[in-house]
Protein backbone atom coordinates (compact mmCIF):
# COMPACT_ATOMS: atom_id res chain seq x y z
CA UNK A 1 0.00 0.00 0.00
CA UNK A 2 3.08 2.27 0.76
CA UNK A 3 4.68 1.60 -1.98
CA UNK A 4 2.75 3.66 -4.43
CA UNK A 5 0.16 6.56 -3.61
CA UNK A 6 -1.79 5.17 -6.76
CA UNK A 7 -2.21 2.19 -4.67
CA UNK A 8 -3.45 3.96 -1.56
CA UNK A 9 -7.09 3.12 -1.77
CA UNK A 10 -6.31 -0.40 -3.28
CA UNK A 11 -5.44 -2.21 -0.43
CA UNK A 12 -6.02 0.48 2.68
CA UNK A 13 -9.42 -1.00 3.05
CA UNK A 14 -8.18 -3.93 3.87
CA UNK A 15 -5.13 -3.22 5.61
CA UNK A 16 -7.22 -0.11 7.79
CA UNK A 17 -9.80 -3.26 8.56
CA UNK A 18 -6.73 -5.77 9.72
CA UNK A 19 -6.34 -3.08 11.93
CA UNK A 20 -9.33 -2.89 13.41
CA UNK A 21 -9.99 -5.91 13.94
CA UNK A 22 -6.40 -6.96 14.99
CA UNK A 23 -6.13 -10.03 12.38
CA UNK A 24 -2.59 -10.51 11.79
CA UNK A 25 -1.75 -7.52 13.73
CA UNK A 26 -2.85 -5.89 17.24
CA UNK A 27 -5.77 -4.29 17.06
CA UNK A 28 -4.80 -0.50 16.67
CA UNK A 29 -7.97 1.79 15.76
CA UNK A 30 -5.92 4.61 15.67
CA UNK A 31 -3.86 3.24 13.00
CA UNK A 32 -7.06 2.16 11.21
CA UNK A 33 -8.40 5.37 10.98
CA UNK A 34 -5.40 7.06 9.92
CA UNK A 35 -5.21 4.66 7.02
CA UNK A 36 -9.09 5.05 5.95
CA UNK A 37 -8.91 8.66 6.50
CA UNK A 38 -5.90 9.44 4.48
CA UNK A 39 -7.30 7.01 1.59
CA UNK A 40 -10.88 9.29 1.61
CA UNK A 41 -8.72 12.50 1.17
CA UNK A 42 -6.61 11.03 -1.00
CA UNK A 43 -9.86 9.95 -3.40
CA UNK A 44 -11.13 13.29 -2.65
CA UNK A 45 -8.55 15.16 -3.71
CA UNK A 46 -8.19 13.18 -7.42
CA UNK A 47 -12.17 12.75 -7.63
CA UNK A 48 -11.96 16.11 -10.00
CA UNK A 49 -9.14 15.33 -11.86
CA UNK A 50 -10.50 12.09 -12.73
CA UNK A 51 -13.52 13.73 -14.02
CA UNK A 52 -12.22 15.94 -16.12
CA UNK A 53 -9.85 12.83 -17.69
CA UNK A 54 -12.71 10.87 -17.84
CA UNK A 55 -15.11 13.73 -19.64
CA UNK A 56 -12.23 14.87 -22.18
CA UNK A 57 -10.50 11.21 -23.22
CA UNK A 58 -14.58 9.33 -23.36
CA UNK A 59 -13.23 6.86 -20.94
CA UNK A 60 -13.33 5.35 -17.20
CA UNK A 61 -11.59 4.40 -14.24
CA UNK A 62 -10.74 0.75 -13.92
CA UNK A 63 -13.47 -1.50 -12.44
CA UNK A 64 -11.18 -3.00 -9.54
CA UNK A 65 -10.18 0.50 -8.79
CA UNK A 66 -13.27 2.00 -8.39
CA UNK A 67 -14.94 -1.62 -6.50
CA UNK A 68 -11.79 -0.79 -4.01
CA UNK A 69 -12.94 2.94 -4.11
CA UNK A 70 -16.56 1.46 -2.71
CA UNK A 71 -15.26 -0.98 -0.27
CA UNK A 72 -12.89 1.44 1.11
CA UNK A 73 -15.63 3.94 1.95
CA UNK A 74 -17.83 1.36 3.14
CA UNK A 75 -15.47 0.16 5.71
CA UNK A 76 -15.04 4.19 6.82
CA UNK A 77 -17.96 4.47 7.36
CA UNK A 78 -18.25 1.81 9.31
CA UNK A 79 -15.19 2.41 11.12
CA UNK A 80 -16.59 6.07 11.69
CA UNK A 81 -20.61 5.20 12.94
CA UNK A 82 -20.26 1.91 14.77
CA UNK A 83 -19.15 3.92 17.68
CA UNK A 84 -22.65 5.50 17.25
CA UNK A 85 -25.10 2.80 16.31
CA UNK A 86 -23.55 0.05 19.01
CA UNK A 87 -23.55 3.73 21.81
CA UNK A 88 -19.77 3.56 22.62
CA UNK A 89 -17.96 6.36 22.12
CA UNK A 90 -14.20 5.25 22.70
CA UNK A 91 -12.31 7.02 19.58
CA UNK A 92 -14.08 10.43 20.76
CA UNK A 93 -10.25 11.78 21.67
CA UNK A 94 -9.71 10.37 18.18
CA UNK A 95 -12.41 12.79 16.94
CA UNK A 96 -11.55 15.58 18.22
CA UNK A 97 -7.76 15.38 17.55
CA UNK A 98 -8.66 14.96 13.83
CA UNK A 99 -11.45 17.44 14.22
CA UNK A 100 -9.28 20.37 14.90
CA UNK A 101 -7.08 19.44 12.23
CA UNK A 102 -9.55 19.89 9.90
CA UNK A 103 -11.13 16.88 8.95
CA UNK A 104 -14.92 17.81 8.09
CA UNK A 105 -16.03 14.01 8.84
CA UNK A 106 -14.87 14.31 12.62
CA UNK A 107 -16.05 18.05 12.79
CA UNK A 108 -19.34 16.58 11.88
CA UNK A 109 -18.85 13.81 14.65
CA UNK A 110 -17.63 16.44 17.38
CA UNK A 111 -20.51 18.44 16.36
CA UNK A 112 -23.60 15.91 17.08
CA UNK A 113 -21.53 15.22 20.54
CA UNK A 114 -22.48 18.67 21.38
CA UNK A 115 -25.99 18.70 20.01
CA UNK A 116 -26.95 15.59 21.84
CA UNK A 117 -24.42 15.45 24.71
CA UNK A 118 -22.71 12.01 23.47
CA UNK A 119 -19.72 11.63 25.79
CA UNK A 120 -19.26 15.43 26.46
CA UNK A 121 -22.17 17.93 27.81
CA UNK A 122 -24.77 19.45 25.87
CA UNK A 123 -23.76 22.46 24.40
CA UNK A 124 -25.67 23.40 20.56
CA UNK A 125 -23.93 26.45 20.78
CA UNK A 126 -20.45 24.15 20.40
CA UNK A 127 -22.91 22.18 18.28
CA UNK A 128 -23.38 24.67 15.63
CA UNK A 129 -19.50 25.88 15.98
CA UNK A 130 -18.54 22.35 14.73
CA UNK A 131 -20.93 22.23 11.98
CA UNK A 132 -20.15 25.28 10.71
CA UNK A 133 -16.29 24.43 10.23
CA UNK A 134 -17.43 21.00 8.80
CA UNK A 135 -20.25 22.93 6.23
CA UNK A 136 -17.56 24.22 5.36
CA UNK A 137 -15.61 21.58 4.54
CA UNK A 138 -18.64 20.35 2.39
CA UNK A 139 -20.10 17.59 4.98
CA UNK A 140 -23.77 17.68 3.92
CA UNK A 141 -24.99 16.03 7.23
CA UNK A 142 -23.29 19.28 8.45
CA UNK A 143 -25.24 21.47 6.27
CA UNK A 144 -28.38 19.76 7.27
CA UNK A 145 -27.73 19.80 10.82
CA UNK A 146 -27.15 23.91 10.88
CA UNK A 147 -30.68 24.05 8.73
CA UNK A 148 -32.50 21.85 11.41
CA UNK A 149 -30.85 24.42 13.78
CA UNK A 150 -31.93 27.50 12.29
CA UNK A 151 -35.23 26.22 11.56
CA UNK A 152 -35.90 25.38 15.17
CA UNK A 153 -33.75 27.97 16.98
CA UNK A 154 -31.19 25.47 18.71
CA UNK A 155 -27.96 27.32 19.32
CA UNK A 156 -28.74 30.24 16.88
CA UNK A 157 -31.73 32.74 16.88
CA UNK A 158 -34.51 31.00 14.46
CA UNK A 159 -34.24 32.01 11.07
CA UNK A 160 -36.25 29.72 8.45
CA UNK A 161 -34.43 31.64 5.64
CA UNK A 162 -30.88 30.38 6.71
CA UNK A 163 -32.81 27.03 7.50
CA UNK A 164 -33.42 27.22 3.79
CA UNK A 165 -29.96 27.73 2.29
CA UNK A 166 -28.34 25.35 4.51
CA UNK A 167 -30.92 22.61 3.50
CA UNK A 168 -30.45 23.48 -0.33
CA UNK A 169 -27.17 22.93 0.13
CA UNK A 170 -27.44 19.67 1.72
CA UNK A 171 -29.96 18.95 -0.73
CA UNK A 172 -27.55 19.83 -3.40
CA UNK A 173 -24.68 17.56 -2.66
CA UNK A 174 -27.92 14.76 -2.01
CA UNK A 175 -29.38 14.32 1.55
CA UNK A 176 -32.56 12.94 0.91
CA UNK A 177 -33.82 14.31 4.43
CA UNK A 178 -32.50 17.68 3.31
CA UNK A 179 -34.59 17.54 -0.26
CA UNK A 180 -37.50 16.30 1.94
CA UNK A 181 -37.39 19.46 4.42
CA UNK A 182 -37.38 22.17 1.03
CA UNK A 183 -40.24 20.26 0.02
CA UNK A 184 -42.12 21.30 3.17
CA UNK A 185 -40.23 25.17 3.13
CA UNK A 186 -41.89 25.44 -0.47
CA UNK A 187 -45.42 23.65 0.18
CA UNK A 188 -45.84 25.73 3.23
CA UNK A 189 -44.13 28.84 2.46
CA UNK A 190 -41.54 28.60 5.10
CA UNK A 191 -38.72 30.68 4.63
CA UNK A 192 -39.42 30.94 0.55
CA UNK A 193 -42.15 32.21 -1.73
CA UNK A 194 -44.75 29.08 -1.40
CA UNK A 195 -44.95 27.06 -4.24
CA UNK A 196 -46.22 23.54 -4.47
CA UNK A 197 -44.45 22.44 -7.95
CA UNK A 198 -41.11 23.47 -6.21
CA UNK A 199 -42.18 21.11 -3.16
CA UNK A 200 -43.40 18.50 -5.18
CA UNK A 201 -39.87 18.60 -7.39
CA UNK A 202 -37.92 18.18 -3.97
CA UNK A 203 -40.01 15.56 -2.04
CA UNK A 204 -39.61 13.44 -5.29
CA UNK A 205 -36.01 14.20 -5.09
CA UNK A 206 -36.29 12.95 -1.61
CA UNK A 207 -38.64 10.10 -2.43
CA UNK A 208 -36.34 8.23 -4.92
CA UNK A 209 -33.42 8.21 -1.96
CA UNK A 210 -35.57 6.11 -0.21
CA UNK A 211 -37.52 9.03 2.44
CA UNK A 212 -40.76 7.71 3.34
CA UNK A 213 -42.33 10.59 4.13
CA UNK A 214 -41.59 11.99 1.27
CA UNK A 215 -42.70 9.16 -0.82
CA UNK A 216 -46.35 9.34 0.95
CA UNK A 217 -46.45 13.32 0.16
CA UNK A 218 -45.50 12.36 -3.66
CA UNK A 219 -48.01 9.71 -3.18
CA UNK A 220 -50.99 12.13 -2.53
CA UNK A 221 -50.09 14.38 -4.54
CA UNK A 222 -50.51 12.08 -7.41
CA UNK A 223 -53.86 10.64 -5.87
CA UNK A 224 -54.94 14.98 -5.86
CA UNK A 225 -53.49 15.84 -9.22
CA UNK A 226 -53.44 19.49 -8.57
CA UNK A 227 -49.98 20.26 -8.99
CA UNK A 228 -49.10 17.02 -11.08
CA UNK A 229 -51.08 15.30 -13.82
CA UNK A 230 -53.69 12.96 -11.38
CA UNK A 231 -52.47 9.39 -11.81
CA UNK A 232 -53.54 6.71 -9.29
CA UNK A 233 -51.02 3.97 -10.82
CA UNK A 234 -48.32 6.20 -9.52
CA UNK A 235 -49.67 7.10 -6.36
CA UNK A 236 -50.78 3.22 -5.34
CA UNK A 237 -47.29 2.90 -6.47
CA UNK A 238 -45.47 5.66 -3.85
CA UNK A 239 -47.66 4.84 -1.16
CA UNK A 240 -46.53 1.36 -1.32
CA UNK A 241 -42.91 2.35 -1.09
CA UNK A 242 -44.03 4.61 1.68
CA UNK A 243 -45.53 1.71 3.51
CA UNK A 244 -42.83 -0.50 2.93
CA UNK A 245 -40.07 2.11 4.31
CA UNK A 246 -41.87 2.31 7.45
CA UNK A 247 -44.85 5.04 6.72
CA UNK A 248 -47.47 4.87 9.20
CA UNK A 249 -50.03 7.33 7.65
CA UNK A 250 -49.03 5.34 4.26
CA UNK A 251 -49.77 1.91 5.87
CA UNK A 252 -52.98 2.85 7.25
CA UNK A 253 -54.10 4.10 3.10
CA UNK A 254 -52.65 1.17 1.81
CA UNK A 255 -54.33 -1.06 3.81
CA UNK A 256 -57.89 1.27 3.41
CA UNK A 257 -56.97 0.72 -0.66
CA UNK A 258 -56.69 -3.12 -0.49
CA UNK A 259 -60.05 -2.96 1.92
CA UNK A 260 -61.97 -0.98 -0.40
CA UNK A 261 -60.59 -0.26 -3.93
CA UNK A 262 -62.74 -2.11 -6.25
CA UNK A 263 -59.84 -2.73 -8.65
CA UNK A 264 -57.31 -3.74 -6.41
CA UNK A 265 -59.20 -5.45 -3.48
CA UNK A 266 -57.34 -7.50 -1.49
CA UNK A 267 -58.63 -8.34 2.04
CA UNK A 268 -55.84 -10.64 2.73
CA UNK A 269 -53.15 -7.87 2.06
CA UNK A 270 -55.44 -5.32 4.24
CA UNK A 271 -55.57 -7.56 7.35
CA UNK A 272 -51.08 -7.84 6.94
CA UNK A 273 -51.15 -4.55 7.28
CA UNK A 274 -53.67 -3.71 9.66
CA UNK A 275 -51.86 -6.22 11.51
CA UNK A 276 -48.86 -4.54 11.35
CA UNK A 277 -49.73 -1.19 12.52
CA UNK A 278 -52.03 -2.90 15.22
CA UNK A 279 -48.90 -4.48 16.88
CA UNK A 280 -47.30 -1.06 16.90
CA UNK A 281 -50.09 0.06 19.56
CA UNK A 282 -51.93 1.61 16.54
CA UNK A 283 -55.38 2.11 18.31
CA UNK A 284 -57.15 2.16 14.88
CA UNK A 285 -55.35 -0.81 13.97
CA UNK A 286 -56.41 -2.69 17.00
CA UNK A 287 -60.15 -2.15 16.21
CA UNK A 288 -60.06 -2.87 12.66
CA UNK A 289 -57.90 -6.32 13.39
CA UNK A 290 -60.76 -6.91 16.12
CA UNK A 291 -63.41 -6.62 13.38
CA UNK A 292 -61.89 -8.55 11.13
CA UNK A 293 -61.18 -11.70 13.41
CA UNK A 294 -65.19 -11.04 13.88
CA UNK A 295 -66.31 -10.92 10.21
CA UNK A 296 -63.64 -12.83 8.61
CA UNK A 297 -62.11 -10.02 6.94
CA UNK A 298 -58.64 -11.64 5.24
CA UNK A 299 -58.56 -13.94 7.68
CA UNK A 300 -60.34 -16.95 9.44
CA UNK A 301 -63.22 -15.93 11.67
CA UNK A 302 -62.18 -16.31 14.96
CA UNK A 303 -64.21 -14.56 18.10
CA UNK A 304 -61.34 -15.61 20.45
CA UNK A 305 -59.22 -13.30 18.57
CA UNK A 306 -61.77 -10.85 18.17
CA UNK A 307 -62.20 -10.70 22.09
CA UNK A 308 -58.28 -10.74 22.73
CA UNK A 309 -58.15 -7.66 19.72
CA UNK A 310 -61.58 -5.79 20.70
CA UNK A 311 -60.46 -5.85 24.67
CA UNK A 312 -57.19 -4.51 24.06
CA UNK A 313 -58.43 -1.76 21.98
CA UNK A 314 -61.25 -0.87 24.97
CA UNK A 315 -57.83 -1.25 27.27
CA UNK A 316 -55.88 1.35 25.33
CA UNK A 317 -58.11 4.21 26.13
CA UNK A 318 -57.80 3.77 30.21
CA UNK A 319 -59.96 5.79 31.70
CA UNK A 320 -61.58 7.54 28.40
CA UNK A 321 -63.17 4.11 27.28
CA UNK A 322 -64.95 4.41 24.54
CA UNK A 323 -68.83 3.55 24.29
CA UNK A 324 -68.47 0.00 22.74
CA UNK A 325 -69.90 -3.23 24.89
CA UNK A 326 -67.87 -6.22 24.33
CA UNK A 327 -71.04 -8.18 24.04
CA UNK A 328 -72.61 -5.67 21.55
CA UNK A 329 -69.41 -5.82 19.31
CA UNK A 330 -69.03 -9.27 19.46
CA UNK A 331 -72.70 -9.74 18.23
CA UNK A 332 -72.13 -7.37 15.01
CA UNK A 333 -72.18 -3.28 16.42
CA UNK A 334 -69.52 -1.28 15.40
CA UNK A 335 -68.00 1.49 17.11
Amino acid sequence: MTSSSQNIFCYSSLIGYFYQHGIGCEVNEAKAFEIFSNAIKYIQKTESNKFSFDQNNKTTTDDIEKLNEIVLQYFYSLFIYKNIILNKYGIYKLHIRNAEKGDPTSQYYIGSCYYYGIKIKCDHNKAIEWYLKSSEGGNIKSMYMLGHCYSVGSGVIKDVKKAFEFYLKSAEGGHKYASSRLGYFYCFGIGIVKDKSKAFEFYLRAAEKGCASSQFDVANFYYDGIYVPKDEEKGFYWCRKAAIYGSLYAQHKLAEHYLNNPINKNENKAFKWYLKLANKNDSVAIYLIAKCYRDGIGTDKSLVEAEKWIQKYITSYGSEKPQLKLNDFLNGSDY
